[in-house]
């Protein structure tokens, strides 16, 4: 059986230090690795991290709080004991004030020095156990975190997130914020016939084919999925981090989701032989976000006039097509751009004053063609 035997860094100011250290430690499982002077210790703990340290100038007061400075800078020299020798008890309350883990005497007999060194070895190793679970736990909570944001926000979204605390609890911890943001509301038309004709497992099954399309979608844009409700998602833009261009990347997005989910449907409709499609609706304005809900069940998610508009907006938009507010032509239009949009009747939402000019992009345009405005 192998003994296990500990590293000993010796910091002293007189040669005579090294040998009263190794008479002590003589034939144990006590080694002294280095003997150095107290302005050799940061380079000697670049080359390795000793089990132990034994401080043998407590007599200088001064330089012994140095040495203790520089040993608590060190992260791999935290949970190390540190010991004092000295020549008398006089200096102990400064030794300790320093932070040194014991004070001994020169004249300590070599059992009890073997015996007290040996506890702080043991407490020391039961603090870096201690320390190493609490790290593994802190990985596994934010790692856990992590996998959580990353089912509702872009990888690239949920890393800039965790990496700032601060930012984190704003988002997700802090008060209800008022933001500016673009909604988008994607619907799946001929569900209600796909639900009749297929059995359950199998439309779920095409439900999961169908939200997969639509977020990877959302996360190359770097928006947030709020809230998947049978077969309609709500997506933000700049919301819960902020995003100049989120009119622009919603109505890129959506785009690239009527493209990809007509492939989808044609799939789906020499196997299974159901009409679908997808309408979407896109609104830009100010949201209330946070945490909502009861002291039961929290949602993070947002709410105001403009998530109600944008809704309505996805629940007119006919298969194909891509309905938005006037509010994000001039988003768009604010940002250098200009869509080859029809404009359609105006939207009368209950419990308005005025109507709501609308656009629609229909399935017939190939592709959207973003100039420059002038």
């Amino acid at each position: 059986m192998t003994v296990q035997t500990y590293r000993a860094l010796l910091v002293g100011n007189s040669p005579a230090s090294a040998v009263l250290l190794g008479k002590l430690t003589e034939a144990s499982d006590i080694q002294i690795s280095e003997a150095i002077g107290p302005d050799e210790i940061r380079a000697s703990l670049a080359r390795q991290t000793p089990d132990l340290i034994v401080v043998d100038m407590a007599d200088d007061a001064a330089g012994l709080v140095q040495v203790c400075g520089v040993l608590k800078e060190n992260p791999a020299t935290i949970f190390v004991p540190v010991v004092a020798l000295a020549r008398s008890a006089k200096s102990r309350l400064a030794a300790f004030e320093a932070g040194v883990d014991d004070f001994l005497l020169h004249h300590v007999r070599r059992e009890e020095f073997l015996v007290r060194i040996r506890c702080l070895l043991r407490s020391s190793a039961v603090r870096r156990q201690h320390a190493a679970e609490q790290l593994a736990e802190e990985v596994r909570r934010r790692e856990a975190i992590r996998s959580a944001f990353r089912r509702y926000l872009s990888p690239q979204l949920a890393d800039q997130i965790l990496a700032d605390p601060d930012q984190c609890d704003a988002v997700f911890v802090g008060p209800r914020v008022r933001t500016r943001a673009a909604i988008m509301f994607a619907d799946m038309r001929g569900f209600t016939s796909l639900a009749e004709r297929l059995e359950p497992t199998k439309v779920v099954e095409l439900l999961n084919e169908f939200f997969a399309l639509l977020t990877d979608i959302t996360f190359r844009y770097d928006g947030t999925v709020f809230n998947m409700a049978g077969d309609s998602l709500m997506v933000g833009f700049g919301v819960p981090v902020e995003q100049t261009d989120g009119a622009l990347r919603a109505v890129r997005a959506a785009r690239e989701m009527l493209d990809e989910f007509a492939g989808l449907a044609e799939q789906w409709k020499a196997r299974y032989g159901v009409e679908t499609g997808l309408g979407i609706g896109i609104n830009v304005g100010e949201v209330i976000a946070g945490n909502i809900g009861s002291s039961n069940y929290m949602s993070y998610t947002i709410v105001g006039d403009a998530v109600n508009v944008a809704s309505r907006l996805g629940q007119r938009a006919r298969a194909g097509e891509m309905l938005f507010s006037d509010a994000v032509k001039a988003a768009l239009e604010d940002q250098g751009f200009d869509i080859e949009a029809l404009p359609l009747p105006s939207l009368v939402l209950r419990g308005r004053t005025s109507p709501i000019d609308i656009f629609c992009i229909p399935s017939s345009a190939a592709r959207i063609d973003f100039r420059v405005a002038h």
